[in-house]
């Protein structure tokens, strides 16, 4: 299983997306330690998966076929997004549960929406099995080598910016983005730590990482709705993520609450619960990491809802 180049793929989407700042974080930082922001909240759609639904679509022979994709809101918007640039339209499925700003996002791009079951996984498959049936073009929002290569430019970005770097941290859903970062990262330095990280309520790839198969176990409600759901049995992200991942972290709702305070009110930035995740996962690894000088802490998005926001202040 060879992942494309991600140097590559950043050169074939450069135009589409926003090279995103890497900033230091004077409140996470200390005088042993930098601690470096990668803002993809300030990504084209608001968060990274701009970046492996725009390699896809852009490495895909789509023709007049009708592209299909599933996703909790933040894949589904960069899918729409991304069909945009090429005046397409995609026909995107969703969780009963996704937000309503989420969808309007969708939606603003152009693509319709679908909403079914109750879990992100649910409507992964109910979209698979459309794309089947309807020989349509399916984007997997993990799933699929383009797509993990696309979000690896995240990772050209950052050590790009920050060649002298000691660790990164990562939140997992699917594990497309750590597949792909990690990846790119550790091919320019072995040595460089990948931290994973989700919320205790859903985190099926972290919990199935000692397992030879993934284990879909039941996801709870949580702010980080970005990473949260089931993962597709036999995704090549759980192989990926086996070789890659250094060591894990599960963070509470508490937790993830904080961090997206904190976030606003210190570092002068609205981010999701998911971005706040790999905030709230270095901050209880501070004692594992305290020898290494500089760390970047992924903030995968910004798409938070204004209901969401007034419940956690």
């Amino acid at each position: 299983m060879k992942i494309p180049s991600s140097t590559k793929s950043l050169d074939r989407i450069s135009k589409y997306i926003n090279e995103t700042p890497l900033r230091k974080s004077d409140r996470l930082s200390s005088s042993n330690q930098n601690v470096f922001l990668k803002l993809e909240n300030l990504q084209k759609t608001g968060s990274f998966k701009a970046r492996g639904a725009l390699n896809k679509v852009y490495s895909s022979n789509l023709g007049g076929n009708e592209v299909v994709a599933a996703s909790s809101g933040n894949h589904g918007s960069a899918v729409s997004y991304a069909l945009s640039t090429k005046n397409l339209n995609g026909r995107i499925y969703v969780p009963n549960t996704a937000k309503k700003s989420k969808i309007e996002k969708i939606q603003s791009y152009g693509s319709e929406v679908i909403c079914f079951g109750d879990d992100c996984l649910d409507a992964e498959y109910e979209a698979i099995k459309y794309s089947k049936e309807n020989k349509c073009e399916f984007i997997s929002p993990y799933n699929d080598l383009d797509v993990i290569s696309g979000q690896g430019t995240l990772g050209v970005e950052i050590y790009n910016q920050l060649p002298d770097i000691d660790a990164v941290f990562v939140t997992v859903g699917g594990g497309g983005l750590i597949s792909g970062v990690a990846h790119y990262l550790k091919s320019k330095n072995p040595l460089i730590k990948v931290f994973g990280c989700s919320p205790v309520n859903s985190s099926v790839m972290i919990n199935s990482l000692e397992e030879n198969e993934i284990i879909n176990s039941e996801s709870k409600e949580t702010l980080s709705d970005g990473s949260a759901g089931g993962v597709e049995e036999g995704s090549i992200t759980h192989q990926i993520c086996k070789k890659y991942i250094d060591s894990t972290c599960l963070v509470s709702e508490g937790e993830i609450a904080s961090q997206i305070i904190q976030a606003m009110d210190n570092d002068k930035i609205i981010i999701e619960g998911a971005a706040a995740v790999a905030i709230a996962a270095y901050l209880k690894m501070s004692e594992e990491v305290k020898d290494m000088k500089n760390i970047v802490i992924i903030v995968c998005g910004g798409n938070i809802g204004v209901n969401t926001l007034k419940s956690i202040l």
